[in-house]
């Protein structure tokens, strides 16, 4: 009898994904990785087992009478595994408090205020999470969340958090030489560092917002390197790669020593508005009520922080 530490247990997923798929390059795009590495499973799963499992068909695989026999079983043992992580994950939510947030917003302005919620979480642990999609609260066991997007779903609570402030910024070298830093002209021409939407941080409005906002025009608008978080892409801009767009808020800790200056205030800031969102059932509902309440409150005494 195969011991749980032998179970190849990576392999047997890349197979399941290939009978799925019908191919080694959509299976591999199920698993995030390359047909490749995908292939080079398989073999070693054939090695293993001295038994042939897939073979080519055009441009797609097919699984072999000895695959075909042995995947339901295959299947039902993910499943299992699947539920047993959901009862752990269930088991484990009645202990903890989970906020959801962007990223870089937790890690500079949410962390070092949970103090002030402390009261308010009881017994519970907090656990601060990436930010989920809203339709997908319950799903991803998120109790509070803090996005920008408004919310119209009848079983969330909502209250704004405060509105901030997004500006392009860059190192002060890259417009040493340039005689009016704070006109729009400024950014006709330097490198432009993007926040990937896809990656993390999709709460700021992008480049092409800022320059139809401006009304001026730039062909070169989705070009450059691009980051999944602003506290990675405001280094960049401090190496003097670029200029990134970023919350004010998010930029402050670099703006005030001056790693990071504010550029072409001529252009109107845009904004965007943080909200608390909640379900407005369940058995923490009015413990998150509780907890919005009071970081919307800490929100409100730091108004330097955002826009009134």
């Amino acid at each position: 009898m195969t011991s749980l530490r032998d179970l190849p247990l990576s392999a047997l997923r890349a197979l399941a994904a290939a009978a799925r798929a019908g191919s080694l390059t959509r299976a591999a795009e199920e698993l995030g990785v390359t047909p490749g590495a995908v292939g080079h499973q398989l073999r070693q799963l054939e090695d293993r087992l001295g038994v042939k499992l897939v073979r080519r068909d055009g441009n797609g695989i097919v699984l072999t009478r000895a695959a075909e026999a042995a995947l339901p079983d295959i299947d039902r043992g993910f499943d299992a595994l699947s539920s047993g992580l959901r009862r752990l994950r269930f088991e484990r939510r009645t202990e903890t408090f989970t906020i959801a947030a962007d990223p870089s917003f937790a890690s500079l302005w949410l962390a070092p205020r949970l103090d002030r919620v402390r009261a308010a979480l009881g017994k519970l642990d907090v656990r601060i999470v990436a930010s989920v999609a809203l339709d997908s609260m319950a799903e991803e066991g998120v109790d509070l969340a803090i996005s920008y997007r408004n919310s119209a779903a009848k079983d969330l609570a909502s209250i704004d958090l405060f509105t901030e402030r997004v500006v392009p910024a860059c190192a002060p070298s890259l417009i040493r030489k340039r005689p009016w830093p704070d006109a729009a002209e400024t950014l006709d021409h330097l490198p432009l560092l993007h926040i990937d939407p896809t990656m993390g941080d999709d709460v700021y409005p992008t480049w092409r917002d800022w320059f139809a906002a401006a009304g001026r025009q730039r062909k070169d608008l989705d070009q450059g390197p691009r980051f999944a978080l602003t506290i990675v892409v405001a280094q960049a801009a401090i190496a003097g790669l670029g200029a990134l767009l970023a919350s004010e808020l998010v930029l402050r800790r670099h703006l005030g020593p001056g790693q990071l200056i504010e550029i072409a205030r001529d252009v109107p800031a845009l904004t965007i508005r943080r909200r608390l969102v909640w379900p407005l059932h369940g058995p923490k509902a009015s413990r998150a009520a509780a907890i919005a309440a009071q970081l919307a409150e800490a929100a409100a005494l730091e108004i330097g922080a955002a826009l009134p």
